[in-house]
C-alpha cells in the first residue's frame, strides 16, 4: 500500500504543480526591461503619447520601459517588427491606424492586423480638424461644401502624405459631401501646416494637438471636427457629423500590442496593467493635453472588432477613391 500512497501524493503534487503554473509565470514576469517599438521617428506626437503609457507600465510593472524607432512605411515598418518579435512579453508595440487598417489596404505589408499580433488595450484617439485660410470665405462645413461645389476641381486640400489618415479625411468628406477638391500631399504635416498659413493651400485637414496654436492666434480658422464627439480642445466647434455630413468620422486611434503566440498569462498582465493605467485619471489628464480623446482601455476582443470595421472602412474608401501611393 505505501508504494501506492507515495504514487498518489506524487500525483496530487504534480497537479498542484501545474494548476499553480500561470500563477507563477505571473510572480516571474516580468524580470528584465521590456521594449516599446514605434513606427514613427523621435518627437512627434505618437512618441509623446507612447511614453506616457510607457512610464505608466514602468511603474506598475517594476521594470525599465525603453522605446525603440522604427520609422518607415507608413509607420508599418514598426508594426512588422513586433509581428515577428519573441513572443516573451519583453516587446511590445504601441501602434495606430495607420499601419494597421490603412496600409494594409494601400501595399502588401509583412504582416495580417488581424492575426499577426496578440491585442493588449486600445489607448486613445486623436481627431482631426478642418482648417481654412482666414482668406478663404468660409467659417463651417456648408459653407464649405458650397464653395467647393461652386468650383469643381479648383479647391485644394493639404494633407501630412498619401494614404495617411489625413488624406483619407479628406476623401471621405469628398465622397460623402459631393465635391471635388484636388489633393495636394505634402512630406509630413508641419510643411502643409506652415503652406496653409502662408496661404499658399487655403483647407487642409490637420491633427487638432499641432493645429491649436495656430486656431488660437487667428492663422487659421477652425470648421469643424472629425470625431463623432466634439474634441475637448474645441469645444466650440461643431463636428463635421452634426454640419450636414450624419456618421462622417475620421480619426486616428492607438493600441498597444504583442507578438502572436504571446503566453496568456502574460497577456492578461499587461491587459491588466495597461487597464489600471488608462483608468487613471492623472495619465488621462496627461494624454488630453496632447490633444488626445477617448482614452480608456478595450478589451482584446473589441480591439479586434475595431480593426475588422476601421478595415472595411478605408478599404472602401481607398477602392472607391482610385487611391495608391502614387496619388
Amino acid at each position: 500500500m505505501k508504494p501506492d500512497r507515495r504514487t498518489v501524493l506524487r500525483g496530487l503534487a504534480a497537479g498542484a504543480a501545474v494548476l499553480a503554473l500561470p500563477q507563477a509565470v505571473r510572480a516571474a514576469y516580468p524580470d528584465k526591461p521590456l521594449k516599446i517599438v514605434i513606427g514613427y521617428s523621435t518627437g512627434g506626437s505618437t512618441d509623446a503619447t507612447a511614453r506616457l503609457v510607457g512610464r505608466r507600465l514602468e511603474q506598475r510593472l517594476g521594470q525599465p520601459v525603453t522605446f525603440e524607432y522604427k520609422p518607415g512605411a507608413g509607420a508599418s515598418l514598426g508594426a512588422d517588427h513586433v509581428s515577428k518579435a519573441a513572443p516573451d512579453g519583453y516587446t511590445l508595440g504601441l501602434t495606430d491606424s495607420g499601419p494597421m487598417t490603412i496600409m494594409p489596404n494601400l501595399r502588401k505589408v509583412g504582416y495580417d492586423p488581424l492575426r499577426d499580433f496578440t491585442p493588449l488595450s486600445y489607448v486613445c484617439s486623436t481627431g482631426l480638424v478642418v482648417l481654412a485660410h482666414p482668406s478663404v470665405p468660409v467659417k463651417t462645413i456648408p459653407e464649405l461644401v458650397a464653395l467647393a461645389k461652386s468650383q469643381p476641381d479648383k479647391l485644394n486640400y493639404a494633407s501630412s502624405g498619401v494614404g495617411s489618415v489625413h488624406h483619407l479625411a479628406g476623401e471621405l468628406f469628398k465622397a460623402q459631401s459631393g465635391t471635388r477638391i484636388t489633393h495636394v500631399p505634402y512630406k509630413g504635416a508641419a510643411p502643409a501646416l506652415t503652406d496653409l498659413i502662408g496661404g499658399q493651400v487655403p483647407v487642409m485637414f490637420a491633427t487638432i494637438g499641432p493645429a491649436l496654436q495656430m486656431i488660437q492666434a487667428g492663422k487659421a480658422n477652425a470648421l469643424g471636427v472629425t470625431s463623432a464627439r466634439r474634441s475637448a480642445a474645441l469645444p466650440n466647434v461643431p463636428t463635421v457629423a452634426e454640419q450636414g455630413l450624419p456618421g462622417y468620422e475620421a480619426v486616428l486611434w492607438f493600441m498597444m500590442v504583442a507578438p502572436p503566440g504571446t503566453p496568456p498569462a502574460i497577456a492578461a498582465r499587461l491587459e491588466k496593467e495597461l487597464h489600471a493605467s488608462l483608468t487613471d485619471p492623472e495619465l488621462i489628464r496627461e494624454l488630453e493635453k496632447l490633444g488626445n480623446e477617448d482614452v480608456g482601455p478595450r478589451t482584446p476582443r473589441e480591439v479586434q472588432a475595431l480593426l475588422r470595421s476601421e478595415l472595411a472602412k478605408w478599404e472602401r474608401v481607398i477602392r472607391d477613391a482610385k487611391i495608391t501611393l502614387e496619388s
